[in-house]
């Protein structure tokens, strides 16, 4: 696939995949499932959003876009299987069809390899021609895309996608952390991924109550470490204390940067990640958890 990607080929990322919520019903059905207002989602629009257990703990994050065979929801693809089930729970009698859409795939280009008539004008923004949407994030600056590739796996741009999205401060939720966080200790509200003016959805009691009370006591930081890559989950210690748990990572040349949920009482506290001596030094992120 190289049109309308000029001079380069989409590099697939195998770590993603993709849900397909299709039907007469399928917004609405969503609308109640998901943290995002999908009412006012356009399809020149990518959507952060999540669902949630009833006790307001994530289970998986998604990108959605409104594309003209459904809503597409982008995600890792250790979750797709769990995640389809999950949504076809609360269906009943509601005209939704929710399936792992296994004809799209997403890649990664380049944005300078876009050609003229796809207009991505800021993060967040989509566009779909002939069933293959390219779409932004926020903090990155290669564009995504999703449809029929058969480009062959580059691992290295995968990896140096992974570290764009870490760097990016962009959170995920992978089997080891399913239900380990609230919405808002993964800055999800702060990326615009949560709606609290809209109508009720699952876990939404909970994750309103810590909006409006100001009881969000844990975010999501960015570090780097000199140790290697943890796996997500992973405890972070101050000193015998546990302060946090690691939300992502990928490794650089010099170790790897780290995106963990910590204790806001211990920020500032000497961090390491449990059996890493490394201490963790805080890096900047594109917005501010503060």
């Amino acid at each position: 696939m190289s049109a309308p990607i000029s001079g380069t080929f989409v590099a697939p990322l195998t770590s993603l995949a993709t849900i397909m919520v299709s039907g007469a019903d399928a917004r609405a059905y969503l609308q109640g499932q998901l943290t995002a207002d999908l009412d006012t989602l356009s399809t020149n629009r990518a959507q952060l959003a999540c669902c949630n257990s009833p006790q307001g703990r994530v289970q998986a994050v998604f990108w959605t876009l409104a594309r003209t065979d459904g809503i597409a929801l982008v995600l890792p693809a250790a979750l797709i299987d769990s995640t389809v089930l999950r949504l076809r729970k609360y269906v009943l009698r509601a005209k939704a069809k929710i399936e792992p859409a296994k004809h799209l795939h997403i890649g990664v280009a380049p944005r300078s390899a876009l050609a003229a008539d796809v207009t991505l004008p800021e993060a967040g923004s989509h566009h779909e021609i002939d069933g293959v949407s390219y779409f932004t994030l926020p903090g990155m600056e290669d564009v995504m895309v999703l449809g029929p590739l058969s480009a062959a796996v580059d691992a290295a741009r995968e990896h140096e996608f992974h570290l764009s999205q870490v760097r990016a401060g962009l959170p995920q939720v992978y089997p080891e952390t399913h239900e380990a966080f609230v919405a808002q200790m993964l800055n999800i509200d702060l990326l615009g991924g949560i709606d609290f003016e809209k109508g009720c959805y699952t876990g939404q009691e909970i994750i309103a109550r810590a909006h409006f009370r100001g009881t969000v006591k844990r975010r999501m930081f960015l570090f780097h470490s000199t140790g290697a890559a943890p796996a997500p989950g992973t405890r972070v210690l101050a000193g015998e204390q546990h302060a946090g748990d690691v939300v992502d990572a990928a490794a650089t040349e010099a170790g790897c940067d780290v995106l963990a949920v910590i204790s806001l009482a211990q920020l500032n506290s000497e961090l390491h990640l449990d059996g890493q001596d490394a201490v963790l030094s805080r890096l900047p992120m594109p917005y501010s958890p503060e």
